[in-house]
């Protein structure tokens, strides 16, 4: 019997100072109007969010033009994502929290994933590692010379480790 009385004590004790830790924000949706950090990230409502399945050039990234000039391609996947930001209102659905943690979610203009917008564009790129869901999409912006693929182009996780590497 005080085995059972010392157990439920301990449990309680352990529950009681649980709730005093900050544990990691728990809200599932934010919306509102978005400050577009580069292609894929953004804040809204005061949440830095990470746009799940897809990855945009850094910011610093150029890419190869066909007459071999350098264009910033980073900046201009961050003007884009800008200007077709401006003035929408954006929803966006937590999937998990990434490890700078920033939000991972899915966001959508009105009923439109802004995810597959962007993919089709040939503004950002389909991020296979993480999601299959806008290959099929990717595909036909290559085909079609829309966007980034106009140009030659690094993907930017490759990018990233290029730089980290030297």
């Amino acid at each position: 019997m005080n085995r059972w009385i010392f157990t439920l004590l301990l449990a309680g004790g352990i529950y009681t100072a649980m709730r005093s830790v900050d544990l990691p924000p728990t809200q599932t949706d934010v919306q509102g109007s978005a400050y577009v950090h580069d292609g894929d990230t953004f804040t809204v409502a005061s949440t830095k969010i990470r746009l799940f399945g897809v990855d945009a050039p850094e910011m610093d990234q150029t890419c190869e033009m066909p007459d071999g000039s350098d264009w910033a391609c980073g900046r201009w996947s961050r003007d884009q994502v800008r200007d077709m930001l401006k003035g929408q209102e954006l929803r966006c659905v937590k999937r998990t929290y990434d490890k700078y943690g920033r939000m991972v979610a899915r966001c959508y203009l009105g009923d439109q994933d802004l995810a597959e917008m962007l993919v089709r564009g040939g503004i950002v790129f389909s991020y296979a590692h993480y999601s299959r869901d806008y290959i099929g999409v990717e595909k036909a912006a290559i085909v079609a010379g829309r966007g980034l693929w106009v140009a030659k182009v690094v993907p930017p996780a490759e990018f990233r480790r290029s730089k980290r590497e030297n």
